[in-house]
Parts: structure tokens; C-alpha cells; sequence
């Protein structure tokens, strides 16, 4: 069975060979447009391929002739230069129009990866992280009428908000957004349609339960203690722990829900605190009330930083999954 990397690599590979095949493919289709529309171009294309070729074997078989073989070259390719300039048309008009200009889509460059295989691998990821998001969870499918009366108007309002907020997502001060309220009030999905939204700008979001996240975390730790970490595992681990704690929003749900021991206070209170350093984007969502938190599982520390660094939204309502299944 193939770990996590080995997937995402055969993912990615996947990607910049279609990537390829589209650049190629439009550059044959226009330019089977241009040779219908100017036949004159294609026979002086055609001319030049054949004299590339005698000039290759006056190079291998006949010296002598080589001069007089790469002149007529030459002419033919001034008259090709000047053909193009008539019809408006640059030298290189059979350059593939590559996603990715600076590694023609093979994500490498001398010396190591384009930048490009980090969105690349951004874009992919989060399939395999171990809560995916809901695809069906977007903005547009956000459906006011399932709340009623003053929840109506309330998530009218957040809505507005998130949309505020993806669109200025690189200007707003107040980045980090924590969501509260019983199960079933819309929490999950307002905060993944923000996700999807910035996702489909290119930015790189990775939502996760707070149990999975410790799990995450306790995984990578492991292998960075032992004493002879398995290079796959550990390279697995490293991946989704870069993701929680570098990439540009990280979408925490049903914080809370997790069992609470001094590893996983500390283990939030550290990632809570990198992200604000680092000027990273955090969403949490939960059903407990921020200022119940020292009461229940977390101390003060954690209270804290909530109020401090995050705006509070508390959500209204009755659960709309219990909503929806007797309305059916």
C-alpha cells in the first residue's frame, strides 16, 4: 500500500503531464487554424523543416556543402520572420502557452522544484488529509431559509462577513474568526465555503477536526523522537504538519471534542501562538462558548487567546440536521 507521499507525488505527476498535454494540444489546434486560414505559411514552414534536415546531413555527410546548405537556411528563415511580421504573428507563436512559464510544466527547474509544485501539491493535499471538505459546502449553496427569524438575520450577517472577508482576505487585520454555537447551527459549512472560496483564488487551506489535529501532531512528534524514524512516515507526518501550521488558513473544527491533557493545551497553545507570529489565518469552530473553555477542558491560557486574537461569532439557531431529516 502506498503511504501518503508516494500519492501525492503520483498526483502531482499526474497533473503536470495534463497540464502538458493541454499546452500541446492547444498550441497544435491554433496552429491548424493558422495553416487553414494561410496556406502560404505552412508550405514555408514545411520548406523549413526539410532544409533544417539537408542541413543536418551536409553537417554528417557532405562538409563541402554545408555553407551553401546553411544559407539557404538562413533566407528561408528571413522570410518566415518577415511572413510572420505580415500577419502579425510573434517568432515564437508555436511556444505552448504553459501553466507554469518558468518550468514549461514539469515542476522542476536547475537546481531543484519550481514553485509552482507547492500549489501544486497545496491543491492536492487536502483530498487526502483525513477530514476532507464538503464539496457541496460554497457560498452559493448557502441557504438562508433554512434558519428562521432572528437566526435568519443573524447568518444573513455572517454571511456578508465571509464573503468581506475572502475578498479582502490579504487586507483585513482581523484574520483570525472563531465560530460558536450548539450542533447543527451552520458552523462547519460557513467556515468550509470560506475555505473552498480562498482555495479557488489559490490559497492554501487545510480543514481538520481538533482530533485528528492532535493526532496529527502526536505523529510527527513521534517520529522526530525516535530513535530510527521510518523516512516515509516521517515524511507523511512532516507534510500535514507543515500544512497545519504554515499554510495560509487553517480551518480547526469542533475544537473541544478532543480529549484535553496538558500535551494537547500545550500542543494548541504553541500552534495558536506560530500562526499569530507568522501572520497566518485560523478559523475555529466549536460548540462550546469561548468563555467556557477554562470551565470545561482548557485553562486560561486558552481563553485568552481567544478573546485576544479572534473575533467571536456566536451562531443561533436549532440543528438544522434535525431540521432537514423531518422536513423530508
Amino acid at each position: 500500500m502506498r503511504n501518503l507521499s508516494q500519492k501525492i507525488n503520483s498526483e502531482v505527476a499526474r497533473l503536470y503531464t495534463e497540464r502538458r498535454n493541454r499546452a500541446h494540444q492547444v498550441r497544435d489546434e491554433r496552429q491548424a487554424g493558422l495553416y487553414r486560414r494561410h496556406p502560404e505559411l505552412k508550405a514555408l514552414d514545411e520548406k523549413l523543416t526539410a532544409a533544417g534536415f539537408a542541413k543536418l546531413k551536409a553537417a554528417l555527410e557532405t562538409p563541402g556543402r554545408q555553407a551553401e546548405v546553411s544559407d539557404h537556411f538562413r533566407r528561408l528563415e528571413e522570410e518566415r520572420s518577415m511572413l510572420l511580421t505580415s500577419l502579425g504573428l510573434a517568432d515564437n507563436y508555436l511556444e505552448p502557452a504553459y501553466h507554469c512559464r518558468a518550468c514549461r510544466d514539469t515542476g522542476r527547474l536547475e537546481g531543484g522544484w519550481c514553485p509552482c509544485r507547492k500549489q501544486a501539491v497545496q491543491s492536492i493535499l487536502p483530498v487526502y488529509l483525513p477530514d476532507p471538505m464538503d464539496r457541496e459546502a460554497t457560498f452559493s449553496a448557502f441557504n438562508l431559509n433554512l434558519f428562521e427569524g432572528e437566526a435568519r438575520a443573524v447568518m444573513a450577517d455572517y454571511l456578508q462577513m465571509a464573503q468581506i472577508y475572502t475578498g479582502h482576505f490579504d487586507r483585513i487585520r482581523d484574520r483570525n474568526l472563531f465560530f460558536t454555537g450548539t450542533t447543527g447551527t451552520g458552523k462547519t459549512f460557513l467556515m468550509q465555503s470560506i475555505g473552498h472560496r480562498l482555495m479557488d483564488e489559490g490559497r492554501s487551506v487545510v480543514y481538520v477536526t481538533a482530533p485528528n489535529l492532535f493526532d496529527i501532531i502526536m505523529r510527527y512528534k513521534r517520529q522526530q523522537l525516535s530513535y530510527r524514524p521510518d523516512p516515509e512516515l516521517l515524511e507523511e507526518a512532516e507534510m500535514l504538519y507543515n500544512a497545519i501550521y504554515g499554510w495560509d488558513l487553517l480551518l480547526l473544527d469542533d475544537l473541544g471534542t478532543e480529549m484535553a491533557t496538558q500535551d494537547t493545551i500545550a500542543q494548541l497553545i504553541t500552534l495558536l501562538d506560530a500562526r499569530q507570529n507568522r501572520k497566518l489565518a485560523t478559523i475555529i469552530a466549536s460548540n462550546q462558548a469561548h468563555h467556557k473553555f477554562s470551565e470545561t477542558k482548557y485553562d486560561n491560557r486558552i481563553t485568552s487567546r481567544l478573546r485576544g486574537n479572534f473575533l467571536i461569532y456566536p451562531f443561533m439557531g436549532s440543528d438544522l440536521r434535525l431540521t432537514s431529516k423531518e422536513g423530508r
